[in-house]
């Protein structure tokens, strides 16, 4: 085998060899990229979740505003990063379902929070039915769970 041809063949297989492992090594750094993007919404979603909190303890005394904005606030949280997380690409299957399960509880956590602004703005101040503050708080807990449970996935 001539000398020209066999150098051919070695680099188109240093070359295969390459892009072979290349996606192997970005595989990793795409789920390091959702851990990252979940660590930095973090203290964001802690301190929107602190108001909605100081909003529901205000809102028997007819602070309604705090309430409301509260939970704008979260609800666009979660939006942002439920588009952040499906604009980014996960490398293992692990990381995929983490990726989809984070979303859809993200998605369950934010209709309930809309659902309740809406209600609470509905009552103008006043007592919000127990059936729509139960469904809501259901739908809460779903969402909760499919995110735990994507989190757990991404460990």
């Amino acid at each position: 085998m001539p000398r020209a041809i066999r150098r051919l063949s070695v680099l188109s297989g240093v070359a295969l060899c390459a892009v072979l492992v290349g996606p192997v090594a970005l595989a990793q750094a795409s789920d390091n990229t959702l851990r990252a993007t979940l660590n930095a919404y973090a203290p964001k979603i802690v301190k929107d979740e602190a108001a909605v909190k100081n909003g529901l303890v205000g809102y028997p005394q007819g602070k309604v505003k705090p309430l409301v904005r509260a939970l704008n606030h979260e609800v666009s949280d979660l939006h942002a990063l439920q588009h952040k997380l499906g604009s980014e690409s996960a490398s293992s299957a692990k990381g995929r379902k983490a990726r989809r399960d984070i979303i859809k509880g993200l998605s369950l956590i934010a209709a309930a929070y809309t659902a309740l602004r809406k209600d609470v703005q509905a009552a103008h101040g006043g007592a919000v039915s127990k059936s729509k503050v139960n469904a809501a708080v259901r739908t809460d807990k779903k969402g909760r769970a499919k995110l735990l449970a994507g989190l757990n996935l991404l460990k």
